[in-house]
């Protein structure tokens, strides 16, 4: 959830990477070029093959196009007249600004401290900290150890705090209303996260151990919530075991145009002060790259399908309210507001086409879906919400450094900004 920015800043300089695109300037040899100038002449004028259906069908490609095409002369006269403007590379140790737009405190701002060879050596370390007002506060720290157990495995090291005096919680679900249903709640977390990955280079399946300490505390700011008094109110000290396994067999993450990834979530969390939380959750995302027919293969279609459960296990009796399964905001329901709809399970659908424009930046239109639910043979067609929008994507290797949004829902548009992908990477 964090954004490289001073959005347009970082954007512009994001798309002043050294263009790939440029073609062949050489002559052919005389004698070809004799023969493609009798060719030429044979067949003058020159006719298109392209039927009017294909045209048709690429009436999208061709908007996007358009819609985006100043966007690109813009890069292209930034990098011409100021190519030393921007660095395509970020040094090793330096500063970055944050943004973060359209997440659950609203918007936050603020600076990150990075340093990726410390010491000398490839262990890499990160501090930064963000301010969204009165109380309203996250900050970090994390300290990755690269390969301690051989290539390809890596031990991450995270402290997070974070206070935010308005987070919503809505009553009833997926039939909750924005205006009769919604409540707010204090909410002050430390927690800290001691991490395993491992997979091998050049490898399709990967895997990753977690474990997660959570010292919570809440307390109901409105009526509505303290009548409910749904459970986790107060103070919690919960400790998560967390097992994800992931294959992916897509051709990379810039710009992937083809393939499948797969991942597995298994968590066990327990209070460390009473025996009342103690509960799972369960989590399997599917999603599939596509080429989109005839045109190349940098326009694809991303689609993901997504479901989560939560239940109580081994004599737990709940779940508290803040940890159920959420719909809403940057990754999910683009549309609607962060944790607008939780309940015991939640299914989500995305659906992206993503069209490049430059040679690390892509325009993106897309349709989300999605429920929540007590137990999952309660999903129905008629009880999807949807939204809807398009953006812009900027790339890098690791398939994407930030995105510009902007979504639309019946309850309204809303405009996201941030580095955490809507399809994001898991045990890397």
């Amino acid at each position: 959830m964090r954004t490289l920015a001073l959005a347009l800043g970082l954007v512009v300089g994001s798309l002043l990477a050294p263009a790939t695109w440029a073609q062949s300037g050489s002559s052919p040899p005389a004698d070809t070029a004799t023969t493609q100038e009798s060719t030429a002449t044979q067949h003058d004028p020159y006719t298109t093959s392209r039927s009017v259906a294909y045209h048709v069908l690429a009436t999208p490609a061709y908007v996007i196009h358009a819609a985006t095409r100043p966007l690109g002369w813009a890069a292209r006269y930034v990098e011409q007249e100021f190519p030393n403007l921007f660095k395509p590379r970020r040094p090793p140790q330096g500063v970055v600004p944050l943004i973060d737009l359209g997440g659950p405190a609203g918007f936050l701002a603020g600076l990150a401290l990075y340093d990726n060879s410390l010491f000398g050596s490839r262990h890499s370390a990160r501090i930064e900290g963000l301010y969204g007002g009165p109380d309203t506060f996250e900050s970090e720290a994390s300290y990755t150890i690269p390969a301690p157990l051989g290539t390809g495995t890596r031990f991450r090291l995270v402290a997070n705090f974070f206070s935010d005096p308005e987070s919503e919680f809505y009553l009833e679900g997926n039939e909750s209303t924005r205006n009769a249903d919604e409540s707010q709640f204090s909410r002050d977390q430390l927690d800290i996260t001691a991490g395993f990955r491992a997979g091998l280079p050049n490898q399709p399946y990967r895997g990753a151990v977690d474990m997660l300490y959570e010292h919570v505390d809440t307390a109901p700011d409105a009526d509505l919530l303290a009548d409910a008094s749904p459970p986790g109110l107060g103070t919690l000290d919960l400790l998560t075991s967390r097992l994800t396994l992931a294959a992916d067999f897509t051709d990379g993450p810039f710009r992937a145009s083809r393939g499948t990834e797969v991942i597995l979530q298994l968590d066990y969390t327990h209070d460390l002060t009473s025996d009342r939380f103690r509960y799972g959750r369960y989590v399997a995302e599917v999603r599939q790259y596509l080429p989109v027919g005839f045109f190349p293969d940098s326009r694809r279609l991303a689609l993901r399908g997504r479901v989560e459960q939560t239940e109580p296990l081994f004599g737990g009796a709940d779940v508290p309210f803040y940890q159920l399964p959420s719909l809403g905001g940057q990754s999910t329901l683009r549309g609607f507001e962060s944790r607008r709809f939780q309940n015991d399970g939640s299914l989500v659908l995305n659906a992206e086409y993503r069209y490049p424009i430059w040679s690390n930046v892509d325009a993106a239109i897309f349709v989300d879906a999605g429920q929540v639910f007590d137990q999952l043979s309660d999903v129905r067609t008629d009880r999807f919400h949807w939204s809807y929008g398009g953006g812009i994507h900027v790339l890098n290797r690791k398939g994407l450094s930030a995105r510009l949004e902007v979504a639309g829902s019946t309850e309204g548009v809303r405009t996201l900004i941030t580095v955490e992908p809507t399809f994001r990477h898991a045990a890397r």
